[in-house]
Order: C-alpha cells, then structure tokens, then sequence
C-alpha cells in the first residue's frame, strides 16, 4: 500500500466521522402578538405524564415578555415557565401571555415535528407540516405568529 492510498482511506474515515456526527437543536417557538391571552393545547405521540414527573425541565415551556428571536431568546439566563393550566396523558394545555414568545419545544434535527401529533390554538388544530409552512425558518429554529 502507498501512502497516498493510506492518507486518503484515512481521509475518508474522518470525513465519515465528521459528517455522521452532525446534529443541531431546533427549537419550536409561537409569537403570541396579540393583546390577549390565548390557549394552546399540545397534543403529542405518546404518554408525557410520566416524561414531565421525570423530565420537568424537558417540559417547562420557558417565556418572555415581549416578541425575541431565536437568538435572543436563547442568550436569556432565567426565563419565565409557563404554569400548565391541564395536564393529561398524551397531552398539556397552556395559556399564552400577549404580547409575548414561548418556547415550546427543542429537539434535535426537527425531531419535534415528529414528535408533536397537533397544536391546537383557540379551537384550531395545526398539523406539524402546516406549521412549518406558517412559521418562519430563523437560525435553526421555526417560529410561529399568532396575529
């Protein structure tokens, strides 16, 4: 074997390597931008009751007042919790503050449209593909207005 033949195979290992391990967070957001509050139901894929007693911080739907960005929101050191108003096996119903950003779930590599069967707002039910085509694509992470 040549070293030019050792150096590439070792190139491609790394290479592999390299791109097997890619992963990035991507964060679900919802802008409420409205003067009042609205309610936000959250229907998921599987049993979370125990996920919350086990995961609390997994489950803590961290706001702010105010509308942030991704990126601002992420630099804030003690945001707020959101209290949850029902909690049932497969699914948690939260009120919105106006006028403020929540977010609602962080997963790795878009997991989260996997993961969450529906969002229902005040009555409306939002597949995760629609939700994705109303939201916007901002550093990593979609972010959907309530207007």
């Amino acid at each position: 074997m040549s070293i030019k033949s050792l150096t590439i195979g070792f190139l491609c290992c790394i290479f592999g390597a390299v791109l097997s391990g890619c992963s990035w967070i991507t964060d679900f957001y919802i802008q409420n931008l409205t003067d009042s509050k609205k309610i936000i139901k959250i229907n998921y894929r599987y049993s979370i009751s125990k996920a919350i007693a086990n995961e609390s911080d997994s489950f803590a739907f961290h706001y702010e007042n105010g509308i942030w960005s991704p990126r601002s929101f992420y630099k804030i050191k003690n945001p707020k919790s959101l209290e949850k108003i029902e909690v049932k096996d497969s699914s948690v119903v939260l009120e919105l503050y106006p006028n403020s950003t929540t977010k609602m779930y962080t997963s790795h590599n878009g997991s989260w449209r996997y993961r969450i069967k529906s969002v229902e707002i005040n009555g409306t039910i939002f597949y995760p593909s629609e939700l994705i085509n109303k939201s916007r694509y901002i550093s990593k992470s979609y972010v959907y207005k309530i207007e």
